[in-house]
């Protein structure tokens, strides 16, 4: 999901800083770094949120218009997407895999739903910080 925020001025080396220490607050293991046009941060392993897979969240743009984007990318070790038929993992062992797949998505959700709180709280404290240089 992505949400977009215009004319606000902010600083988005602030505003990375202020999402990297929610990741931090939430126990994740993060990396952040610069992209061409903004700034990535990866997060995964949080022993609060049991996720398949790890989240990369993307803030792009300029001060005044800017998009934050939020995914989680769930992939096995070889490469292949994590979903597969309810059906088929229903059937194994008595819908095991079934019920660990849906307590992730669950996990998601609750932390997508967080992140964003975090993020539009983030923007708004952060609004007019940036300076008038060019970025």
């Amino acid at each position: 999901m992505q949400k977009n925020w215009k004319e606000k001025n902010v600083d988005l080396e602030s505003l990375i800083t202020h999402i990297g220490n929610f990741f931090k607050v939430k126990d994740f293991e993060a990396v952040k770094g610069k992209i061409q046009n903004g700034y990535q941060i990866f997060a995964g392993d949080s022993p609060y949120f049991k996720i398949n897979g790890y989240v990369s969240v993307t803030v792009t743009g300029k001060p005044d218009d800017f998009v934050i984007d939020f995914k989680l990318c769930t992939e096995d070790k070889k490469g292949r997407s994590l979903h597969t038929s309810p059906l088929l993992e229903s059937m194994f062992i008595g819908g095991y895999f079934l019920k660990k797949r849906l307590k992730a998505e669950e996990e998601c959700l609750k932390l997508e739903k967080e992140f964003w709180k975090h993020a539009e709280n983030a923007a708004l404290q952060l609004s007019n910080s940036a300076t008038n240089s060019v970025h």
